[in-house]
């Protein structure tokens, strides 16, 4: 709780964060600084403002934090039933356009699993226990960054979809320009931006302009005007502590064959 209002310097949105109501937080925060006779936080119109004694403390709060979740990951990682919940992490296009057939499958086959499946874009911290199985995507070739053991499942193409007199972007800064890959359509000006991939896809289908777009999601509502390439390798990772867990070695191995034998969608050859 303490980390939690550190990190977001307001009280309700620590409560939002940590799963507490705002008078629950408020009612701890004030009976710890009963507890330790410290006056932690200052209360201001514009949030929770730390005391110099709170930051003395924060190094040796995010240790005790590293610490629990070490100590839960390893135990979780013990356990042979397969039972209880789990937390996936993945891009909201990849749950809803190819894994949701593979999750009913596997609560239909572990009934006493509880799948907890949080489609987002942003990265899950692991060691933070913020996903237990992580589905991410990265550059065609490259590795996941961090301390993750996993496998790579399959490869994402992409094409160029749409009218050829604009490009439709996903940054709305320059970076779209540099993003375009197409040697046959680098001098087209970029128009306009989405961002959001589906955003981009209707934008295609009412004929705003050019996109690069992932081949398994926009076929055969599109014509390609390019022919697909690799873009980005889908992984599937887990903690190094929780590795061995047999339930998350199902889950993992689950949607790591489902990818597999998605290939040749991902590739564009459905």
């Amino acid at each position: 709780m303490f980390l939690g209002v550190m990190r977001t310097t307001n009280l309700r949105e620590a409560a939002n964060a940590l799963g507490l109501s705002h008078p629950t937080i408020r009612r701890r925060l004030n009976a710890l600084e009963g507890e330790l006779g410290l006056k932690l936080f200052e209360r201001r119109a514009d949030g929770m403002h730390a005391t110099p004694e709170a930051a003395e403390l924060l190094d040796v709060a995010e240790q005790m934090e590293t610490l629990a979740h070490t100590f839960d990951r390893r135990a979780r990682g013990q356990s042979p039933d397969f039972k209880g919940r789990i937390e996936i992490s993945a891009p909201d296009v990849l749950v809803s356009e190819l894994l949701m057939p593979t999750f009913a499958a596997l609560i239909d086959k572990w009934p006493a699993l509880h799948l907890h499946v949080a489609p987002s874009e942003q990265l899950a911290d692991l060691a933070r226990r913020e996903a237990d199985v992580a589905v991410r995507v990265v550059p065609h070739g490259s590795s996941p960054d961090g301390d993750l053991t996993g496998r790579r499942a399959a490869t994402i193409y992409t094409a160029v979809y749409g009218e050829e007199h604009q490009w439709i972007g996903y940054f709305g800064d320059e970076r779209d320009q540099g993003a375009i890959r197409s040697e046959r359509f680098k001098d087209v000006p970029v128009a306009c931006s989405m961002a959001n991939t589906y955003a981009v896809w209707a934008a295609c289908l009412e004929g705003l302009g050019l996109a690069e777009l992932p081949c398994f999601l926009v076929e055969p509502t599109l014509s390609r005007r390019t022919a697909p390439e690799p873009w980005g390798d889908i992984w599937v990772l887990v903690h190094p502590d929780l590795r061995r867990s047999p339930r998350l070695k199902v889950v993992r191995d689950e949607l790591v064959g489902a990818l597999k034998k998605l290939q040749p969608r991902l590739r564009g050859r459905a």
